[in-house]
């Protein structure tokens, strides 16, 4: 029996993740014609598709078919859609419902991550509206970071009430309340959490996320983005780190969570940041590892078609590596001299005309459903499209030398600081504060 084009594209919206069978116009053309029909019809756009440059290869896989599936559905909301914008009002509606309403009972998979909760939330708020956030809602913010405090902090902070301390919990926690700009409390645990971090780590240079937990190149970032926040950054907190960092490069390029594993983007976008909070110079950088290798690998990581990143070798884009990806570039920009390593324009296009929901909020990629996390770091994707980095001559370790320039005509967020992943104004706030204050 014969299969319809409509059931096909049943089938295909299911596997990229559609949540109802939406009939795609004309699923079946080819990506080519596709292409053509987009310039066409928007041919002022600063983004164009366009196919690899490199011949594709003739096997047929999984791999591959999901790629050509998740081309045609990008190039079908191409067509669609064809001009940027931003929907301030909804975006904001959207994130002032997911403070105060019940989450879907689907969230109950992140009841250990009740500060990353917080972090995305107020992040993405104090990136991309232009209201502040009120009293109130800063208060329960606080009050939700309060209650995850293990021993008044001399655990850190955990996932959620009565669970362990981890580093990442504590991590977005920090974050969190400088967003808030609550350095009452900070003040108050900063001692407590040294001992705690300096009780997570291994001999070898690593951390642990959490006493007898694992070490992996994400640990040892949210360690050290912590203590350097907090003005704890001492020789006996990073002795061997670097070290150990520069066995997790791979023969790609990019870095693995472990030495000897697979490079990723998560735990590259970990391990460059990593660097800037260690070092002065960019020349101790360069010394440690293969910049070229991880210059690469970082601009494969870009769609031709979709504009977007993805996060592996023959993985799909997706709009979360606009930011573990994205950042490298400002990173790489620094270290190299160089601007402009990967096409701004088509990521933000990517973000705008793919990620972003009618509803308010952003998406993984057109299909799935819209979620804290990915709005976060969409809009975080967004902010590196819209500036420039470079780096200051004061006398600082370079995360705390950097400085972003408008780039661009339209500037939807405030600049996104590409080592902490928190506006570049509060990062430079908290710093002085404490400086000030040892």
């Amino acid at each position: 029996m014969a299969v319809t084009n409509q059931e096909k594209v049943k089938f295909l919206s299911n596997l990229v993740g559609r949540k109802r069978s939406e009939v795609i116009e004309d699923m079946f053309t080819d990506k080519y014609t596709l292409m053509s029909e987009i310039r066409e019809s928007f041919p002022d756009n600063s983004f164009q598709p366009a196919a690899s440059a490199v011949e594709e290869d003739p096997y047929v896989s999984f791999t591959t078919e999901t790629q050509d599936e998740t081309e045609n559905v990008i190039l079908t909301r191409f067509k669609e859609i064809g001009k940027l914008s931003f929907n301030y009002r909804l975006h904001e509606k959207y994130l002032m419902a997911s403070f105060y309403s019940k989450l879907p009972s689907g969230y109950v998979v992140l009841d250990a991550n009740h500060p990353w909760l917080m972090y995305w939330l107020a992040n993405a708020h104090t990136l991309s509206i232009k209201t502040p956030l009120e009293i109130d809602t800063i208060e329960l913010i606080n009050s939700k970071i309060e209650h995850c405090l293990v021993d008044e902090g001399e655990r850190g902070i955990a996932g959620g009430v009565n669970q362990l301390g981890h580093a990442a919990s504590t991590y977005s926690g920090i974050l969190t309340l400088i967003l808030t700009k609550n350095y009452q409390l900070l003040e108050s645990i900063r001692d407590k959490i040294y001992n705690w971090l300096l009780s997570l780590k291994n001999e070898n240079g690593s951390f642990v996320m959490h006493e007898y937990g694992e070490a992996d190149t994400r640990s040892t970032y949210c360690v050290l983005v912590i203590a350097s926040l907090l003005n704890l950054l001492t020789p006996e907190l990073t002795d061997g780190v670097q070290d150990w960092l520069n066995l997790c490069q791979t023969y790609e390029g990019g870095f693995s969570g472990v030495p000897n594993t697979e490079a990723h983007g998560g735990y590259t976008f970990c391990a460059l940041a990593s660097y800037f909070i260690l070092n002065t110079d960019t020349d101790s950088i360069e010394k440690s590892i293969n910049v070229e290798k991880l210059l690469r690998w970082s601009v494969e990581r870009q769609m031709s078609i979709e504009g977007g990143l993805n996060g592996r070798t023959n993985k799909l884009v997706d709009s979360c590596y606009s930011f573990w990806i994205g950042a490298l570039f400002p990173m790489l920009e620094i270290i190299t001299g160089q601007k402009e390593l990967f096409n701004r324009n088509g990521l933000a296009h990517y973000i705008l005309r793919c990620a972003q929901s009618n509803h308010g909020g952003f998406m993984d990629k057109p299909g799935k459903g819209v979620d804290f996390y990915h709005t976060n770091y969409a809009l975080c994707g967004l902010s590196v499209c819209e500036y420039l980095h470079s780096v200051s001559n004061k006398d600082d370790v370079l995360a705390y030398r950097i400085k972003a320039n408008a780039y661009g005509d339209k500037h939807y967020t405030l600049p996104v600081h590409p080592v902490f992943g928190i506006p570049v104004k509060d990062v430079d706030e908290a710093r002085q504060y404490f400086q000030n204050s040892v």
